[in-house]
């Protein structure tokens, strides 16, 4: 299996409420990372199955889960974790005098990495590299770095000169390590044992802290490694979303008014993308649709009839009278 593939269904009910099944499929260490998660526990109801594959003894693993949901459904909750592939979906039903409105919209959250690690996007885009050289791991521990130490301000504080002293020296190991050869030695120690893409070097931060130690609070190098573990964890699910391919189809009542679909067939509308949609701004998908009420528009042409006639019958016998 060379990628996971994720089909998202969304049906539209008449009262608002919507039925949403994930079915994804792929090689069982790919469905189970934590790259695009599917939901599994209370209101959703989850069934795994594993298949042999036609043309190899390879065995494809899949997970089917859905639910029947109302309103806001976020997903992922904390909105301080930076690493997951947030995918919000809304649905919304409008009343109106002679119709009802419903609109559809998920956001799959820009990963917004141009500006986080630009060489990294680079190399993700190129097909024919691969995105896990030593140059492109130095770019995001450094970008981990800054953001580790920022996030503690609140309990550490360190001047502007001294952030940014920490970081030109960082910079300036990476770049000496480079030019003499060594930035596979410098780097070693963050892959022993570890299945992911980047890891947290740790002898390596703990190392070239020493020199500002005494100018910073106590515990500094410990706080900012563990501040910088969730970008860690967000550059690792960027990259294995790479070999992610989404589908959504979705089924609104009424006539469809708007939509950004792809494609339409019959009643249902088709989307497909992957994670070049979404690697730097939102990937947003759309649809609204209407259903008028003929009985309210026939009740309301009749009541308007006879107010109408009404007025003439009065207009004339007051004509009449006069």
């Amino acid at each position: 299996m060379q990628c996971v593939e994720t089909l998202i269904t969304v049906r539209v009910f008449p009262d608002g409420k919507y039925h949403m099944k994930f079915r994804t499929e792929g090689d069982k260490e790919d469905i189970f990372n934590q790259d695009f998660p599917i939901p599994m526990s209370n209101p959703w109801a989850a069934e795994i199955i594993q298949k042999g594959k036609e043309d190899s003894d390879e065995t494809v693993h899949i997970i089917i889960s859905e639910a029947v949901l109302a309103g806001n459904t976020l997903f992922h909750t904390n909105i301080n974790d930076p690493g997951p592939l947030r995918h919000p979906i809304t649905v919304q039903k409008k009343d109106r005098l002679f119709s009802t409105e419903y609109v559809l919209r998920q956001i799959f959250k820009g990963r917004h990495v141009h500006q986080k690690y630009p060489l990294m996007a680079i190399k993700m885009q190129d097909t024919g590299n691969d995105s896990t050289g030593k140059i492109v791991e130095t770019e995001i521990i450094m970008y981990c770095l800054k953001a580790g130490i920022e996030d503690i301000q609140g309990k550490m504080v360190v001047s502007d000169l001294m952030k940014e002293r920490i970081l030109n020296h960082f910079r300036g190991v990476f770049y000496k390590a480079e030019e003499e050869g060594k930035l596979f030695g410098i780097m070693d120690d963050s892959h022993d044992e570890k299945e992911e893409t980047f890891v947290l070097p740790k002898q390596l931060i703990e190392t070239n802290f020493r020199p500002f130690l005494t100018d910073l609070p106590q515990n500094f190098t410990e706080a900012c490694m563990d501040a910088m573990i969730p970008y860690i964890d967000e550059a690792n699910i960027t990259v294995n979303l790479h070999d992610d391919t989404f589908k959504f189809s979705g089924i609104l009542p009424g006539e469809i008014t708007h939509t950004n679909a792809d494609s339409i067939s019959n009643d249902t509308l088709w989307w497909a993308f992957n994670y070049e949609h979404f690697l730097n701004d939102d990937y947003i998908i759309e649809a609204a649709s209407i259903v008028y009420h003929p009985k309210k528009i026939q009740m309301a042409i009749v009541a308007g009839a006879l107010i109408l006639l009404i007025g003439l019958i009065f207009t004339f016998i007051k004509r009449k009278t006069s």
